[in-house]
């Protein structure tokens, strides 16, 4: 069978590429169709031979390539991965929808609350995995207590900034560490280091805690690979071997508490966590499931 991956740049071609060395029995093509007018032609002169379209990345409204799909009724799977999720609940807002296309699309998303979310506008979506944790670590607890955490360039509110700056105000004795920035356009209590792009590797390991706080998120990597270190997650999202947060107060409170158990020793290594990661997003796992649902004769 030939799978067409379109969608998002980064994950649809590197899942191309892995889904191409796990399963040579089938053949995974990526088209750059949003960006690449020479994609662009390759798919619409690939359209007949094509099998499925997987869209890393979910539309309810339209797309040259997904109308492409549904004229000659090809087997369409589309992935929610995050802010599509926001654009879908708009569209349907807004009757910005192609009933056609929700009828003939096989929705995937990542998590449960991104399914529920979804489920509440009347898509039913099945939870699959594009992420993969194969790294091989030695988890380790550095000397001294500190606080990793990661934004984006210019949406450090979106990540919860302000929610960062408190805790920092309120643990004058911390570093909080800020990976993705350099620069912040306001000032920043002493204790907030921003780090930029940096090893990562490296800053999970001198790091007790880490702390994801968008407003909205999907599976972020990064819960991923804190656990794999084995290390203590807050997120505001219920996930397993995370410390779940409802609000800023709620946080410096469940911080407070493993500051203290830092202090007496009594903070280790999450081994649970560690084997939970490589078990449930090894490539085995999540590309066999990926491979089962694009290669399925099944049409929605």
């Amino acid at each position: 069978m030939k799978i067409a991956l379109i969608g998002n740049s980064y994950f649809a071609k590197l899942l191309a590429k892995q889904l191409n060395a796990f399963d040579t029995k089938n053949s995974y093509v990526f088209y750059d169709t949003n960006a690449k007018k020479i994609d662009k032609i390759k798919f619409f002169l690939s359209i007949a031979f094509i099998d499925t379209l997987y869209s890393v990345g979910a539309s309810v409204s339209d797309g040259g390539a997904l109308r492409l799909a549904l004229k000659f009724r090809k087997k369409i799977v589309q992935h929610f991965i995050g802010s599509d999720v926001l654009t879908a609940v708009e569209d349907f807002k807004n009757e910005r929808i192609n009933q056609d296309l929700l009828a003939h699309s096989h929705y995937l998303c990542e998590v449960d609350w991104i399914q529920s979310e979804l489920a509440a506008i009347g898509i039913k979506a099945d939870v699959a995995s594009i992420a993969i944790y194969d790294k091989e670590v030695q988890p380790q607890l550095p000397e001294s207590f500190s606080v990793l955490s990661y934004m984006g360039k210019g949406k450090e509110e979106f990540y919860g900034m302000e929610d960062f700056i408190a805790l920092a105000a309120a643990f004058e004795d911390v570093t909080f560490k800020v990976a993705g920035i350099d620069s912040y356009e306001k000032a920043l209590p002493k204790n907030i280091k921003l780090l930029g792009w940096v090893d990562m590797d490296r800053e999970f390991q001198n790091s007790v805690c880490f702390i994801r706080n968008a407003k909205h998120d999907g599976l972020a990597f990064s819960i991923l690979e804190a656990l794999g270190y084995g290390k203590i997650v807050f997120y505001n999202y219920k996930f397993p071997y995370t410390h779940y947060f409802s609000d800023r107060n709620d946080l410096i409170h469940q911080l407070s508490e493993v500051k203290n158990q830092f202090t007496e020793n009594k903070v280790k290594i999450n081994y649970e966590a560690v084997d939970f990661i490589k078990k449930e997003y090894s490539k085995n796992k999540v590309l066999g499931n990926l491979v089962k649902i694009l290669t399925s004769k099944e049409k929605r």
